[in-house]
This record gives structure tokens, C-alpha cells and sequence, in this order.
């Protein structure tokens, strides 16, 4: 009971902080499509003109604000790591945003009052759009400590202020899913939402157990992995609902994210991503963002890359019409096959289609040129020689022949240290292309 107070207090200072009069004012902007993409860039040309060292003195040409943007510096994480006071506008009531990614390298962003709530104006009203009002009864999936028992039944805590229960994804495991979902039963939130591996995980359960929702779940907003198609389809059919995919980032990127239609949507108001071609239909998205004046992310090289069915070379969302079919995540997040082929942690989930009832999670390393190592935690309904040939198989097809796969069989898929699980890791270092 005192860890669940301890839990409210600072949720408490979080809503006092968050949801405030600036909060409400953007949620309002938002909601009555008061934001101009135009004079938002505007704007922030002329803040980086004024008050960030690194941009100090560019001449911002009022007629022509997108030639003006175009000839900014791309910026790199390096950049921001090395130089943040000169990227950086220090002024009003500064936060932190830290991030490692998946490279493990750390990264330190700041924020300001007006930052932090246009962005939780803007997730909240992604979240109107599908019918989820502000401080509805919601579950959230964190990657947060919060029992220091790995094998805890309770691995929750509740946030009253907020009117939040939090689930630690860190100590999901199948000993303790029966515990958890009765704890949701009970506690019927209107949404779900952070990582989509652990919701995955009750899914599973509840598909596996004839285990049904018996409360209405308006949407379900997966954070901060990929997410597979299978994923996707199991939590939709376990739940009855929809899951809306979005995407940012922990340095303020600006949002993408799928609509009531299903169809991935970008977030004009919060920023400009533009999208160089790579290879076939995949793009690497260079960001800006209108989210952030403490630290402006300017053409900043994220990493992470997009599907969209297109010939031209570039792209950019201020100008462009276009469709974007997935979000695929960081070029790190690519394993190679025999024939230079990329591999994705979204198309790599064909390699279990049919199986989803036997094989509860999978986890594919590469560890080097044609070596790698599969981890699979399955179902006892799972067959090591029928099943498993099935899926060597698929893999021989998806990577090309000449590869070795070394199959490892664990209770539960290891999970990072900030809770993720990585379903695909290569380990070999700069892959040239």
C-alpha cells in the first residue's frame, strides 16, 4: 500500500506539472486545427535565428520559409551529445529527456514547460481521435523496477492522480500472466498502451486460455518497439479493438501514427519529416520538430527509416503528398542474408505465420555473416522436428541459402534492461551497403 502511495505522490507532481493551463490551451489548438505547419516552422526558424547559438544570425526569408529550411545542416547525434548548450534555448522550467537507443550510446535533451505540453497534448489528442478522453482509466506497460522479486505475482502499482495502473514489463513472465490479467479484469481500463511485446504477452494468454475482455476497450497505443503484424493481430483479436501504432521519439521527434482508418498518418502539426530513399520502397527519415524550442531537433538523422510506395529519390511531409506504409526502425535493426538481402523485425514475423498458437515469442541475433543464433519460447503444442523444419525452412527462403541457424529453446525471451525486447539483434557491427 505504501508503494502505491509513494506511486500517486509522484503522479500527483506529474499531472500538476504536465496537465496544466498550457496543456489544455494545445489540446484545444489541436483538437480545432488551430496549428499552421507553415507559421509553426516559421516560428521556429526564426527562434533558431534568435536564441540558438548554432543558428544564430541565418536569415529566415518570410516568402520562402521552405527554401530558408532546406538550407539548414543536417544534425547527427553527435551533434547534440557534443554541442548541447550551443543547440540548446535554456531558459523557463527545464526538464530532461534521456535516451540510449538501441545503440547504448546516451543522449541528454532538454525541455521546457511549453514542450512538455504541447507533446502530451498532442499523444492526447492522437488518443481522442480514437475515442480515449484525458485521464480515462488507462494501463500502462513500463519498462520501470517495481518489484525488486523477479518472480513477484504483483509486478503493479497505481497512479491515482492520473487514474493509471502501471505494469512493469521488466518482470512479465508466464508464471505471473494469470496474476496480471486478473488484475486488469479488475481494474477495466479504457486504454493500453506502452510496450507492445508485454500487451502481446496477456494477449497471448488470454487467446491461449479462452480468457475474453469482458469490459470495452477503446484502443490500445503501443510505444517504443516495432510493431510485428502478428503482434498487431493477436492484441486486436484478444482485445476487440484497435491498435493505433505512433511513432516519436525520447529527443522529441515529431509524431506519425495511424488513424481511425488504419492508415498511418502524419502529424503535420508537430513537424517536418522528410525521407530519403535507400533501397526499393525504404526510406531513412531525417526529423524536425515543432515540439521542442529547449533543444530544436533541425534535420536531425535519427536513424530510423519508413515503407512508402514511391520512384522519387526524396521526399518531405511540408510539401509531399504521400502514403507511408510501415515504420520499420533503425538501420541497426537490419540482418542481412546470403545475398545482401535486408531482414526486418517486421517482415521477419512471416517466419512463424500459422505457428502464432505455438511459438509464444522469437527472437533472431545474427552473429555474423551467415551465422545465426534463434532464441523461441513455445507452447508444449509445439513440434521440435515437424514445426521447427518449417521454420528452417522459412528462414533458408527469407535469407538465402548457405546460412547456419543455431535454435535455442527458453521459457521466456531475455528483455533489456529499460524492458523492450529486440526481436531481431545484429551483432556484427557497421553492415556496408
Amino acid at each position: 500500500m505504501l508503494q502505491h502511495l509513494f506511486t500517486s505522490l509522484y503522479g500527483y507532481k506529474l499531472k500538476r506539472d504536465r496537465y496544466n493551463r498550457l496543456y489544455r490551451d494545445y489540446l484545444e489548438d489541436y483538437i480545432h486545427h488551430r496549428i499552421s505547419p507553415a507559421e509553426e516552422l516559421l516560428k521556429l526558424l526564426q527562434h533558431l535565428s534568435a536564441n540558438i547559438e548554432a543558428y544564430k544570425g541565418i536569415e529566415v526569408d518570410e516568402e520562402d520559409v521552405e527554401n530558408t529550411f532546406m538550407s539548414l545542416p543536417f544534425t547527427v547525434k553527435d551533434d547534440l551529445r557534443k554541442e548541447l548548450s550551443h543547440r540548446s534555448h535554456l531558459k523557463g522550467q527545464l526538464r530532461q529527456n534521456r535516451t540510449s537507443g538501441t545503440t547504448g550510446e546516451n543522449l541528454i535533451v532538454h525541455n521546457s514547460e511549453h514542450d512538455r505540453a504541447k507533446r502530451m497534448a498532442y499523444l492526447d489528442y492522437i488518443k481522442l481521435l480514437h475515442g480515449v478522453k484525458p485521464f480515462s482509466k488507462r494501463a500502462s506497460f513500463t519498462g520501470h523496477e517495481i518489484s525488486q522479486e523477479q518472480n513477484s505475482k504483483v509486478v503493479w502499482r497505481y497512479n491515482f492522480p492520473i487514474n493509471q495502473v502501471l505494469y512493469a514489463t521488466y518482470q512479465f513472465n508466464h508464471q505471473n500472466m494469470k496474476f496480471i490479467f486478473d488484475n486488469l479484469k479488475k481494474q477495466n481500463p479504457v486504454s493500453l498502451d506502452g510496450y507492445p511485446s508485454a500487451i502481446h504477452m496477456i494477449a497471448k494468454y488470454m487467446l491461449q486460455n479462452k480468457k475474453t475482455a469482458h469490459w470495452k476497450i477503446k484502443a490500445v497505443f503501443p510505444t517504443a518497439e516495432v510493431l510485428a503484424p502478428h503482434v498487431k493481430k493477436d492484441i486486436e483479436t484478444a482485445f476487440k479493438t484497435t491498435v493505433v501504432d505512433q511513432y516519436a521519439s525520447s529527443e522529441g521527434a515529431p509524431f506519425i501514427y495511424t488513424n481511425t482508418d488504419g492508415k498511418y498518418t502524419v502529424g503535420h502539426e508537430t513537424g517536418i519529416f522528410e525521407f530519403f530513399k535507400v533501397d526499393g520502397n525504404i526510406y531513412e527519415m531525417v526529423v524536425t520538430s515543432f515540439l521542442n524550442y529547449a533543444t530544436p531537433i533541425i534535420r536531425y538523422k535519427i536513424g530510423d527509416r519508413a515503407e512508402i510506395k514511391s520512384d522519387k529519390p526524396y521526399l518531405n511531409s511540408f510539401t509531399d503528398d504521400f502514403q507511408v506504409e510501415r515504420i520499420i526502425g533503425r538501420k541497426s535493426d537490419y540482418l542481412i542474408g546470403s545475398n545482401n538481402n535486408k531482414v526486418t523485425d517486421v517482415n521477419i514475423s512471416w517466419i512463424i505465420d500459422g505457428l502464432e498458437e505455438k511459438v509464444v515469442q522469437f527472437q533472431l541475433i545474427q552473429k555474423a555473416r551467415n551465422k545465426f543464433v534463434m532464441n523461441l519460447a513455445v507452447e508444449e503444442t509445439f513440434n521440435r522436428k515437424k514445426d521447427l523444419l518449417e521454420i528452417k525452412e522459412r528462414l533458408d527462403r527469407k535469407f538465402g541459402s548457405g546460412c547456419q541457424f543455431d535454435f535455442i529453446f527458453l521459457k521466456d525471451i531475455p528483455r533489456e534492461k529499460n524492458g523492450k525486447i529486440r526481436f531481431i539483434i545484429n551483432e556484427m557491427g557497421e553492415v556496408h551497403e
